[in-house]
């Protein structure tokens, strides 16, 4: 395994600055994606979740070099017994599994690999069991992936699916019932749905990526906004109908 240098772990903890900043339902969005960009050098970063393999992604940066029109999505539907990149733990990509010839060889290059400028693709599953098909894909013109980003994605992989779990949760809370939840941000909501987990405010500030002040002075505000003053109470006005405390 390639040894990281010092620029890469600046460039991945870039990569968590960004994504700790994220407080929405999409747990990366463009800037995320953009900082994962400088840190793997690919034409385009594309975050797929919750739909079939082959329809476009949620959300993608880069130029792309060819469009992914309806006519590449059927094909890509149709060849995906194909494509290697299946469900796997860590970072995989083409060249793993194919060479070059053996790649061009197949109905999937030619309908869907090349119509879209693609030569080579690292795709990380964010769950091994491809629930939700919740994966990053990375796409290059020809064969220039290195180990080194293999290696610094796979440094990553645990995090990115903490934030992933934390963005379901906040989809979660915010598709709620209306009550305790509305008096609540974002960031107030997700600390507190870990808390009801039972997870202590170092175990919350180590997942979300904060300090353990930051997360008691969340729960402070909490409190204030939902007329309590401890935890349990916190967790059990959250839970509560129609946001009655109690």
């Amino acid at each position: 395994m390639p040894r990281l240098s010092e620029s890469d772990y600046r460039s991945a903890l870039e990569v968590l600055r960004e994504a700790v900043a994220v407080d929405g339902p999409c747990p990366f969005p463009e800037p995320v994606l953009v900082a994962l960009h400088r840190l793997v050098p690919c034409d385009v970063v594309a975050y797929h979740e919750g739909r079939p393999i082959a329809e476009p992604a949620l959300v993608f940066t880069g130029e792309p070099r060819g469009e992914m029109t309806p006519e590449t999505r059927a094909a890509h539907q149709r060849h995906l017994d194909q494509d290697p990149l299946t469900p796997v733990e860590g970072a995989r990509k083409y060249s793993d599994f194919l060479s070059r010839r053996e790649l061009h060889r197949l109905e999937l290059y030619q309908e869907v690999s090349r119509p879209t400028g693609v030569e080579d693709m690292i795709r990380l599953w964010l769950d091994p069991d491809g629930a939700g098909n919740a994966r990053l894909e990375f796409d290059r013109p020809d064969w220039g992936f290195r180990e080194r980003d293999r290696t610094v994605l796979d440094f990553l992989l645990p995090h990115l699916r903490q934030f992933r779990r934390n963005a379901a949760a906040r989809r979660r809370l915010s598709a709620g019932p209306p009550g305790a939840a509305g008096r609540l941000t974002p960031r107030e909501r997700e600390i507190l749905e870990l808390v009801a987990e039972g997870r202590t405010n170092a175990e919350v500030a180590r997942l979300l990526w904060i300090s353990p002040g930051t997360v008691r002075k969340h729960l402070e505000n909490a409190y204030e906004s939902l007329g309590v003053h401890t935890r349990t109470a916190a967790v059990a006005a959250l839970a509560a109908p129609d946001g009655q405390t109690v």
